[in-house]
């Protein structure tokens, strides 16, 4: 008799309602945002920083290059262990970062921390991957992750320009908006590891006598339902 189903995070995240969607988007919106929030704040930003106009261009780029350059090694990652603690340091880098972002005097400084603020953004984009593309239909995900981005991206130009001398607030409002994205999600991945290795430790036991006991429901779901079959 084949072993109970572990439950996927696909599961988990239909049975939170709503929020987890939300938490998920406002996250995408976050990261679009931050690409973007920089390159309408003006003379203000720069001479804060001491920002020349021709390295204006590297406060976007620095953030995009380690946005795209670490997803796909942080998702990976997380198919090997676990979405949690990927999605705890991308939540810490992209807070953290952002506060940075208003205290530092320097433009050396600048670039520096917006790089880790995209390495934050690629952290986040990683998880939000991880939980979205279990059991969904991928051109549907796709319609409204470009509509996400497009959103942020342009929220984003709009916020640096209507910033103007006052441009850290742009940087500080990260911080609520992190927290309400993040919280969720956090809770709900906790859920869903002990609903996990409860119900995965009482399979395996049934099974073999022998329990795992830390699935996390990422890649199994192909696996149970071969076992079902």
């Amino acid at each position: 008799m084949p072993g109970a189903e572990r439950p996927s995070l696909c599961g988990g995240l239909r049975g939170g309602g709503q929020v987890p969607y939300a938490a998920c988007g406002l996250s995408q919106f976050l990261v679009a945002a931050g690409a973007s929030v920089v390159t309408t704040m003006g003379s203000a930003l720069r001479e804060a920083n001491g920002l020349h106009a021709s390295r204006l261009p590297w406060t976007v780029l620095v953030y995009v290059l380690a946005l795209g350059v670490l997803a796909l090694p942080l998702r990976l990652l997380i198919r090997r262990t676990r979405p949690l603690p990927v999605l705890i340091l991308g939540l810490w880098l992209f807070v953290q970062s952002s506060v940075a972002l208003t205290l530092v005097p320097g433009a050396s400084a600048f670039l520096v921390f917006r790089a880790v603020q995209g390495a934050g953004a690629a952290a986040l984009t990683a998880t939000v991957l991880a939980l979205a593309l279990v059991g969904h239909r991928p051109d549907r995900l796709l319609l409204v992750w470009s509509a996400v981005i497009v959103a942020g991206f342009g929220t984003g130009l709009a916020a640096g320009a209507v910033a103007g001398t006052e441009w850290r607030w742009a940087f500080w409002a990260n911080v609520p908006l992190t927290a309400a994205a993040g919280i969720p999600l956090v809770r709900l991945l906790r859920s869903t590891r002990r609903r996990d290795k409860a119900v995965g430790g009482r399979a395996d036991d049934d099974d073999d006598g022998v329990s795992d006991g830390d699935g996390v429901g990422i890649g199994q779901e192909g696996g149970a339902q071969d076992a079902a079959a």
